[in-house]
């Protein structure tokens, strides 16, 4: 069983802007090794949230990257930056925890930030530190609510609860 977290923070409701400046907080707080789990419905939001990150850091970079491509056919696009490496991966067409260890996914996660939508196939009790964030869609808006696991993530959290978009009612 997954432990209970460490704080959870919830958000008002976001428009897409919001979701970059949010983008551009993890992008900012985020290392190699940490796992953000993307969790919601189809359409929720969660490419884009995944997106927002990506081009937070190339920005910050002064990379180009043209094309920010979902990875639901491809089930991994992978990014390099000077400061790290970002995979971003799909598991809406896995079928079994055993199809991501044939690919060896799991075996990535130490050694970059992986964004990783549908968690729901793998076992996550295995990982003690990581984030799970859930997007839900409220009209024209969204509604993200983020548990943090394990130690290490009081600059994120700071940050989150210091652009205004968070309650702190729940940590």
């Amino acid at each position: 069983m997954l432990a209970d977290p460490n704080t959870i923070l919830e958000s008002f409701d976001l428009d897409i802007l919001d979701l970059s400046e949010i983008g551009t907080i993890f992008a900012e707080h985020t290392k190699n090794g940490d796992l953000v789990l993307l969790s919601g419905k189809v359409g929720a939001g969660k490419t884009e949230f995944a997106r927002q990150i990506i081009k937070a850091k190339a920005i910050k970079e002064n990379l180009d990257i043209e094309e920010i491509s979902s990875p639901t056919f491809s089930l991994i696009q992978t990014y390099d930056f000077k400061c790290c490496k970002i995979s971003h991966i799909d598991l809406y067409r896995v079928n079994s925890e055993e199809e991501l260890f044939e690919l060896g996914i799991p075996d990535i996660f130490d050694n970059q930030i992986t964004l990783l939508e549908w968690p729901e196939i793998l076992e996550i009790k295995n990982f003690s530190r990581n984030i799970k964030l859930e997007i839900t869609e409220a009209k024209e808006t969204r509604v993200i609510k983020i548990k943090f696991f394990g130690n290490g993530w009081s600059d994120l959290i700071v940050s989150l609860l210091g652009s205004g978009h968070f309650s702190d009612e729940k940590i």
